[in-house]
């Protein structure tokens, strides 16, 4: 870097001074600052312990995005804010601070609407009132893309992103200083970078970006003429061309022939450590005594001609384009020609559609040589004591892991996990034989109704709906609860009848059980020679009478619709026998057998004495329907089998 340092060709990045007639210029002693802090992070990484910041505009890919990854690294509290807050949003952070976040970092998410006046204030009072949160650093970047919006054509859009991207991130300041006054945090001023750029209006056709960007440059001046010290420090950078961020996606094409004009072109993350390096206490120090002005353009603005660079790039790749187009519809059209025949047969025949792959996914092990690092733990484990998980099952509302785990972490089933759940469910069954209605020899799913085939590929389309309908929590199906139905819950209500009721029949047994029970409520006799005796309820007599009640809970977690212990090999006789619990427990079992990599469990004994392997199941107070016939249905008097197995 300091072979550039001078004045007439300034590095590509670099910190400025503020003239005396107004114009930043190039500082070799402020950049000579900023160069050794790059080099300090670099080297030694960088701390943010204790240290609470606030960015908006982190989606997916830009700028933002990078920067809070890097703070967590250093270990701050950030909170991010989201447009778009939804699952696939939160699950993008959650696996980001999973991957980065380090001792003491905390991250939170909200959604925040830059363009709201409502939603800045209810950001800073979450921030400092209810988070208790004092702001060191602030990175407003939320921005909105306005491609096509020319001077001619500007309308609500066009307001609406300079609202987003210069009024509001005024008031965002202005809110953060009374905040602070507020809550008596002077001598702790928030450093706020604001993303300049180097584009007043040289692409052309961004509507007002180049106009929210200079009108940024004016904070530098309200630091001092608004008296914002001691509450707010101000850090300009003047952001070059970045590939691949939501405002340059569309100018991804020609960055190689910007930076054959002589400009430095950055990734987002490159970018993100430069700006980090605005972080480091040697230029912070710098911006509580007076405004920093960072020109990271990469000598973009230095470039003259950009937008006729830009076109005429633009114009080459097209006609490049046209010509390698038209020179393959020419050499497909000779290839048809020439292999008419073949082309002719094969549009004949069906269209091929892919195969599911239904396969266990295996965690990936590591070679011994690619342990290396971790041989400093030997000798403090022993490894004897050492409980390793080498799979799982499970039978849930969701069918088993794998499909649960679909729903769970993608929000959606892949077509190998409708396969899964509709064979679960019964709706499909594998066929290796002769098709009943064409006599032709068939290997592959079939309609478990109509015995048609079923594609692998038409399976999710035509099952999907249903799955969703009769898997997870959902409306109690009373046909799959023993009949249980929550709108009609029975109960039994103890009625004293109010006159002699008409006798009936009953067996002699019957009859004394009535007579022990009710003593003198009850007459009973026998009916001549036949055996059969009479019974007769008198005045007083207590009785239960069935009534129906609906229950205030009507959903719950049921098994999927169709799951049948049959289908995975258990018996028919000791599905019959034993409780539904116990069959769970049998079928996850084999299922962790299997994602185990272990298809024969007595594969085990080859290895380890059968002395040495044991097992434990959790079973708590046992299953529930062995349970209803123990404590519920022999008071009803049903037929309860005698050796009850849970």
């Amino acid at each position: 870097m300091s072979d550039d340092s001078h004045h007439d060709i300034p590095p590509h990045i670099h910190l400025c001074e503020k003239s005396k007639n107004g114009q930043w210029l190039y500082d070799k002693q402020l950049s000579s600052t900023y160069y050794d802090g790059l080099s300090d992070i670099n080297q030694q990484g960088t701390s943010f312990v204790g240290r609470t910041a606030l960015v908006t505009g982190c989606g997916r890919g830009s700028i933002g995005a990078e920067i809070v990854r890097s703070l967590l690294m250093g270990g701050a509290k950030v909170l991010a804010t989201t447009s778009s807050y939804s699952r696939q949003t939160t699950l993008f952070f959650e696996g980001m601070y999973r991957k980065y976040g380090s001792r003491g970092s905390e991250l939170m998410v909200v959604p925040f609407n830059q363009g709201s006046v409502q939603d800045i204030d209810s950001l800073v009072a979450f921030v400092f009132g209810q988070l208790g949160w004092d702001l060191d650093y602030v990175f407003p970047f939320a921005a909105v893309s306005d491609i096509g919006s020319t001077v001619d054509n500007l309308g609500s859009h066009s307001e609406l992103a300079l609202r987003v991207m210069l009024t509001n991130v005024l008031r965002l300041l202005g809110r953060i200083k009374l905040a602070k006054a507020k809550y008596k945090s002077v001598g702790r001023p928030a450093l706020v970078v604001l993303p300049l750029s180097p584009n007043h209006g040289n692409f052309g056709g961004d509507g007002l970006y180049g106009e929210s960007k200079i009108a940024l440059e004016t904070v530098f001046n309200r630091w001092t003429s608004e008296m914002w010290r001691g509450y707010i420090s101000i850090a300009g950078a003047v952001i070059g061309w970045t590939r691949g961020t939501g405002l340059m996606s569309a100018n991804n094409l020609v960055a190689e022939s910007i930076e054959n004009a002589g400009v430095r072109t950055f990734s987002p993350r490159e970018m993100a450590f430069n700006i980090i390096g605005l972080l480091n206490s040697r230029v912070t120090r710098v911006a509580h005594r007076q405004p920093v002005w960072a020109d990271l353009s990469g000598g973009l603005n230095q470039l003259t001609q950009l937008n006729a660079i830009v076109d005429s790039e633009r114009s080459r790749i097209k006609v490049t384009c046209e010509v390698k187009q038209r020179i393959l519809q020419d050499t497909a059209y000779e290839v048809t020609m020439q292999y008419q025949a073949l082309f002719s047969n094969s549009a004949a025949q069906n269209e091929t559609k892919l195969l599911a792959k239904l396969q266990n996914h295996f965690p990936a092990t590591k070679r011994y040589e690619d342990l290396q690092n971790l041989h400093y733990l030997q000798g403090m484990v022993n490894l004897d004591k050492v409980v390793v998980v080498t799979g799982y099952g499970e039978v849930g509302p969701h069918g088993n892991a794998n499909t649960r785990w679909e729903f769970e972490a993608f929000g959606e089933l892949s077509t190998e996990g409708c396969i899964e759940l509709a064979w679960i469910m019964g709706l499909i069954k594998h066929h290796n034989g002769l098709l009943p209605s064409t006599g032709q020899h068939y290997i592959g799913w079939v309609d478990s109704k109509s015995n048609e085939p079923v594609l692998d590929a038409d399976i999710k389309e035509r099952y999907h709906e249903y799955i969703l309908a009769h898997t997870g929590i959902r409306l109690i199906e009373p046909e799959l609860v023993n009949g249980y139905d929550p709108n009609k819950k029975m109960v039994l209500r103890e009625v004293s009848i109010e006159h002699d009721m008409e006798p009936f029949e009953a067996s002699a047994e019957e009859a004394a059980a009535f007579k022990q029970s009710n003593g003198d409520k009850v007459d009973i006799w026998e009916n001549g020679d036949s055996g059969s005796w009479s019974v007769r309820f008198l005045k007083g007599a207590l009785i239960r009478v069935p009534a129906a009640v609906s229950a205030d809970r009507l959903v719950a977690g049921l098994l999927p619709t169709g799951w049948n212990a049959e289908r995975f090999g258990i018996p028919d006789d000791v599905v019959k026998q034993v409780d539904p619990v116990t069959l769970f427990a049998l079928v996850s079992t084999v299922e962790a057998l299997v994602r185990s990599g272990i298809t024969d469990p007595y594969e085990l004994y080859q290895h380890i004495h059968i002395s040495e392997i044991g097992n434990t199941v959790g079973c708590g107070i046992g299953g529930s329907n062995a349970i209803q016939d123990v404590f519920g249905n022999r008071q009803l008097d049903k037929d309860v089998k005698s050796d009850i197995m849970q």
